[in-house]
């Protein structure tokens, strides 16, 4: 009777420390972004940390300087209020006015320096007209080979 006590508690034991640590590596997963609202209503609060946020590229505001990989823009959500960025890398392929973006960095006396950028797209690809030629024609010839 021992002995099965303790596998009882043994097993009791793993299965609480395997919950636990899957509880905490769900947790670190979530991604969790704000919105520019959000940030503008507690700015001062969230000066000291490393936050994401969600939002729209504004048009009209993107500066970019290939040389120095300087690339200046303003978020918004609603299009009246906006935290101007600044990254500084390369700038991603898809990276456009209007398009949404999750920018990562944090935020000192109104703007936002981001340390990684992130260009939301859409789950459906499709060819440049200018290739769908391209694309028949080397559909055609596998079919021949």
């Amino acid at each position: 009777m021992k002995q099965k006590y303790k596998f009882a508690i043994g097993g009791a034991i793993i299965l609480g420390v395997l919950t636990l640590l899957s509880i905490q590596g769900i947790q670190e997963m979530t991604v969790y972004f704000y919105t520019p609202t959000e940030v503008l209503a507690s700015a001062t609060k969230l000066e000291k940390e490393t936050i994401r946020i969600g939002a729209l590229v504004k048009s009209g505001s993107v500066t970019w300087n290939e040389e120095t990989l300087h690339l200046a823009f303003d978020i918004t959500e609603n299009s009246k209020d906006f935290i101007p960025v600044v990254y500084q890398g390369v700038k991603p392929d898809m990276f456009r006015e209007g398009q949404g973006v999750v920018v990562e960095g944090k935020i000192q006396q109104g703007v936002f320096y981001a340390h990684q950028l992130l260009v939301k797209h859409s789950e459906e690809y499709t060819l440049p007209p200018e290739n769908h030629a391209m694309k028949k024609e080397q559909y055609y010839q596998s079919l021949v080979e």
